[in-house]
């Protein structure tokens, strides 16, 4: 996502653009299989600083502006409703604390939409306010007594799958850009001229030469590219192989929610007729600290993705009752996903992880060398924007 917008920024700037992407196609990760929520903050209820709401509500209000001058249409037809955050009885936080926490965010979403100048969210959020469910329409949406609370929050997610198609179809129209797919990244080397060169297996070259700047947008394994040019990341870190059920049923009544604060599960139903069922339990199936991850522990063979899309379906039914009924009406049910880079570790279960603090991901500059930690696909446009301007020196 942050390597394909990256791109597209620079063409828009008249800058030549060399694109290596290491699988057999752009967008196969998680760039492509993820739930798509456009962050303003409300997940990170564990985070009482609201650092992290601070520094991802720029990017979630930017990302519609920003993503339909990419794809030339609107995203309109691939969002959800607004998302009801429902407060487990094993959350980290307590559903007051929940309550006090978001009423907060949205105040500061409603500061930041309302600039002037201020881009435009998914949805109108300038007087955005959140609304505590009472207990007839939290019963509407959940039949489990361990949700002890309800709140539906001015946030939205969209549809990646078909996000994914458009960006891929701008990239391959755009005649500054030229594209290598199959072709891995190994590392960066630095001439004594201050030019880079770029060294990698599997395709049809072994090293790119003379560039001016270097962009590393990867999700997976991009640290060991920083460390050939001797820059490592802050630590800890962690590299985790999260995998969901994807389907496709546009009858289904399913509405958008979200099981917090801590390592439960979602449920996104998108305007596009898709669905999106995670359970983290079932669906993070590696991770690793290492510079390198754990790719030989992230393979979804049959059996596997048929365990992940069995367990993830029967834990969401005990709290959405019509989840049971996907498997004789969805058209698709397919489990997919990708690797996910964080500043932090821990479980999601404790409210220390640093795993509940997204807000240290940085850019990194080193003379044309730029290394960018995405963060969180809401991000991805925003922070390529700017990488171009810093490319570009606009």
């Amino acid at each position: 996502m942050l390597g394909l917008c990256t791109a597209l920024e620079l063409a828009r700037r008249d800058k030549r653009v060399t694109l290596i992407e290491g699988a057999s196609d752009i967008m196969q990760g998680a760039s492509r299989w993820n739930e798509g929520k456009i962050h303003l903050g409300f997940l990170y209820a564990a985070d009482p600083s609201f650092n992290t709401a601070t520094r991802i509500i720029p990017g979630g209000l930017a990302f519609a502006e920003l993503l339909e001058r990419h794809v030339c249409q609107s995203l309109e037809p691939y969002t959800t409703e607004d998302d009801v955050f429902l407060v487990h009885c094993g959350s980290v936080v307590s559903a007051d604390s929940f309550a006090s926490y978001a009423a907060r965010v949205a105040e500061l979403v409603r500061q930041a939409a309302s600039r002037d100048n201020a881009p435009r969210y998914l949805t109108d959020v300038r007087n955005g306010r959140v609304h505590r469910l009472a207990p007839s329409q939290l019963a509407e949406v959940t039949a489990s007594s361990d949700v002890v609370a309800g709140f539906r929050v001015p946030e939205r997610s969209i549809s990646t799958v078909p996000i994914a198609d458009l960006l891929c179809q701008a990239v391959r129209a755009e005649p500054r850009i030229e594209l290598h797919v199959g072709t891995s990244v190994e590392g960066v080397w630095r001439r004594d001229d201050g030019r880079m060169d770029v060294a990698t297996r599997n395709g049809a070259h072994d090293t790119f030469v003379g560039f001016d700047v270097v962009v590393n947008a990867l999700w997976e394994g991009r640290p060991a590219i920083d460390a050939s040019l001797g820059i490592m990341p802050p630590a800890p870190w962690s590299h985790r192989f999260r995998v969901a059920v994807f389907a496709r049923a546009p009858r289904s009544r399913l509405r958008s929610a979200v099981l917090c604060t801590g390592p439960f599960g979602d449920i996104k139903r998108y305007a596009d007729g898709r669905l999106y069922l995670s359970w983290y339990q079932a669906g993070l199936i590696a991770e690793g600290h290492a510079v390198e991850p754990p790719r030989d522990q992230a393979l979804v063979t049959a059996e596997r993705a048929a365990m992940v899309k069995d367990q993830t379906l029967a834990a969401l039914a005990t709290y959405f009752p019509r989840v049971a009924d996907l498997a004789g009406a969805a058209s698709e049910l397919e489990v997919h996903g990708g690797w996910v880079y964080a500043i932090g570790q821990g479980s999601l279960g404790d409210r220390a992880s640093s795993l509940h603090q997204r807000d240290k991901f940085v850019v990194s500059v080193d003379r044309g060398y730029i290394s960018v930690d995405t963060a969180k696909y809401s991000l991805a446009p925003w922070l390529a924007e700017r990488v171009a301007g810093l490319v570009s020196g606009s």
